[in-house]
């Protein structure tokens, strides 16, 4: 196996596989800018339709290649390919391990071609991207440079039966070729005992997510709260994610219909990158408990300082695979108190009374009661906002978790 270069830096890969905006622009951003060692420089390398690649591209400062490849994707084709879902899903267990394979040998080049020192998959969870997992294969076969880290962003799913040999066959040979799995909470961590293979090789670990503090990146033509129709002192709610169904518009929107009785005026602003259907589903919730007049609907947006400088609490409500919550962070980071739900491992970032409050997912009550108690005592949203600003600068910064990887992959080319 080649050494690492000589030289006092390296050439380090990044690559994955996405299809939204949200937490993995974030911490490419962080992890890049922040990055310990100058003289060490990136390539990222991902799909062209990864549409937050262009707001990574926008916002690094550090040395930085980025590549979009077209080789094709099973998501694509499975998304493009004209079938009933049923036919799509007896025809998956078979077709999506040919393109599995395919890619091992059709990222080689694009991978090697690049001279890097080292690879980290960056992974949305697992298994996630297919081509990540084919990349990390790619590298450990014909790379010779020391075994890649693996780095996934949610909780670890457990194969369906009829995926359950293909899995425990690429879980096996992934495990050959990985030297760390590094998730992003101990929450995520622990998920991998659904999968076993990997998991009995205690090469699991968790890195919490960290950022910068963000400015406010310009003026507006028009502040937020003005662009939809509220005054500067109309108590504002927010909620920063995509409108997957796991995300808990539906109950934030029972808890905000019970906020509204005693805050009659408050309003509740959801930006997120969403799916058509994704979208329309969200806005029938609206209609359906009559929140037409208080509830606002946007798409993604970069604004996240200004969209934060101008709420007066976060909400978090989501119901299942949550890993972290980046959002909870850049909250608390602006002095946002935030109230969420206490699932995956948002209650190690969110902990009740420093910075705000997690309770149960199901707890439609408690969670609107904490949304109350804020609006109304302001006092009590700024001793909170100074709490969870301190906990961010204690815990979650953007030098803090780009040390942490730093370390791991100086740790992780040694002992290959």
């Amino acid at each position: 196996m080649d050494l690492l270069k000589s030289e006092n830096y390296l050439k380090i890969l990044l690559f994955t596989e996405i299809y939204d905006c949200g937490g993995v622009d974030t911490f490419l951003i962080n992890l890049i800018n922040h990055w310990p060692n100058d003289e060490d420089s990136f390539v990222i390398i991902a799909n062209r339709n990864y549409p937050g690649l262009d707001i990574v591209e926008d916002n690094i400062s550090h040395p930085c290649e980025i590549v979009r490849h077209d080789i094709p994707l099973y998501f694509n084709f499975s998304n493009n390919l004209l079938l009933p879902k049923f036919i799509k899903k007896m025809i998956s267990p078979i077709l999506r391990y040919i393109f599995i394979i395919f890619h091992i040998f059709a990222f080689r080049k694009i991978l090697l071609s690049k001279k890097t020192d080292f690879l980290m998959v960056i992974n949305g969870g697992y298994p996630g991207g297919d081509s990540c997992r084919a990349a990390s294969l790619t590298w450990g076969l014909f790379s010779r440079k020391p075994n890649a880290i693996h780095n996934f962003h949610n909780l670890v799913v457990k194969p369906p039966w009829y995926f359950f040999l293909q899995e425990y066959l690429f879980d096996t040979a992934l495990s050959k070729f990985t030297s760390n799995f590094v998730t992003v909470s101990r929450a995520s961590a622990d998920s991998m005992n659904v999968r076993r293979t990997i998991y009995t090789k205690n090469n699991t670990t968790y890195i919490h997510n960290g950022l910068n503090i963000l400015p406010i990146q310009h003026e507006y033509p028009i502040n937020i709260r003005e662009q939809i129709g509220i005054s500067p002192s109309t108590p504002l709610c927010l909620m920063l994610s995509t409108y997957e169904p796991r995300k808990g518009h539906y109950f934030l929107f029972q808890a905000f219909k019970e906020v509204l009785k005693k805050v009659p005026n408050a309003h509740l602003l959801t930006c997120g990158f969403a799916f058509p259907h994704e979208i329309t589903q969200v806005e029938k919730y609206v209609r359906d408990f009559q929140l037409n007049d208080n509830v606002h609907l946007m798409d993604f947006r970069k604004d996240i300082s200004h969209l934060l400088s101008n709420a007066d609490i976060l909400l978090v409500p989501s119901q299942a695979y949550e890993s972290f919550g980046f959002t909870s962070v850049e909250a608390m980071a602006h002095k946002v108190p935030v109230v969420a739900t206490n699932v995956g491992g948002i209650p190690e970032v969110v902990a009740n009374g420093d910075g705000g409050y997690c309770v149960e997912k199901t707890d439609v009550c408690l969670f609107s009661d904490h949304i109350i108690k804020l609006l109304l005592d302001k006092d009590l949203r700024v001793e909170q906002g100074e709490k969870g600003f301190l906990r961010y600068k204690r815990l979650f910064t953007a030098d803090k978790m780009a040390q942490d990887y730093a370390s791991l992959i100086e740790n992780t080319a040694n002992l290959n």
